[in-house]
């Protein structure tokens, strides 16, 4: 069947109502951690949750869990105890009753660990849990090269290949499973955090990294071990290679001959590996 929508001012009175009961008595007290999580699930508005995935239920069936109570109670699963699993998580609301009340749950009518997985499956427009087949193809093992030479490329044209394959087909984004999630966040949390003034100027955003270094294309054995560029000597060229004395002493003369073979020397600075 359909869910039935919830409004969030019911899900404030029964929150108010529930810890009400369950706490002026004095059984069960509130710690300081308890009240962000209080306020956090009592302002945050996750009724249009129902709205936006009924179209994912069908018109036959038992009646569906609340997909708001099922989505904050999955965030608070996440904010306070995201190390145990679902399963363990379900355990949590039945010996805990003041989670399943913020979670919009009767204490002791929580939905099982089933109906969690059914839930977040309708944000999943596939069949499938994986994008791409779980049994990939096997791999042939490349060819070595001759001793002394670089092996032969395992896959030429793949450039061309990938060109004309991306030349082929227009523009066009194709649906994707997670579609739905992607829309959902855009929709309830990034459209509501501009409406409130969260984001700050939307007209004015900017981009910022973290500092995370980007790796290029570079190649460390490529890297210069004299200061040619810093005396303005562009072009400096390998040459055969005289080893440093300090290590010549401790190599034999088939070692050292060797080293001498494949180790550069530029040939415009004259300057030696230290």
């Amino acid at each position: 069947m359909k869910p039935v929508f919830v409004s969030h001012s019911d899900y404030q009175q029964f929150v108010l109502d529930h810890l009400q009961a369950y706490f002026a008595n004095g059984l069960a007290v509130l710690v300081r951690k308890d009240w962000p999580l209080i306020w956090k699930c009592y302002i945050s508005d996750l009724s249009h949750t129902s709205t936006f995935l009924s179209d994912f239920y069908s018109n036959k069936g038992p009646q569906p869990r609340d997909p708001a109570s099922m989505l904050r109670s999955y965030l608070l699963f996440l904010l306070v105890r995201p190390e145990i699993g679902l399963t363990a998580w379900v355990d949590e609301l039945h010996r805990v009753p003041f989670y399943a009340i913020l979670s919009g749950f009767e204490p002791g009518d929580v939905p099982g660990v089933g109906a969690f997985y059914d839930f977040l499956s309708r944000f999943w427009a596939s069949q499938t849990v994986h994008l791409k087949p779980k049994n990939k193809p096997r791999k042939q093992k490349p060819k070595r090269g001759k001793k002394g030479e670089k092996a032969p490329t395992t896959s030429p044209g793949k450039v061309k290949r990938l060109v004309e394959f991306l030349s082929r087909r227009p523009n066009v984004m194709q649906p994707q499973p997670f579609d739905r999630l992607h829309s959902f966040f855009q929709s309830q949390i990034v459209s509501v955090s501009a409406k409130l003034g969260l984001l700050g100027d939307m007209n004015a955003l900017t981009v910022a990294g973290d500092g995370t270094p980007v790796v290029t294309s570079a190649y460390p054995r490529s890297k210069k071990t004299c200061e040619c560029s810093a005396q303005g000597l562009a072009n400096c060229t390998p040459s055969p290679f005289v080893f440093p004395a300090r290590l010549r002493l401790r190599l034999g003369q088939r070692a050292r001959e060797v080293f001498q073979w494949i180790s550069p020397v530029h040939a415009e600075c004259g300057q030696q590996p230290a």
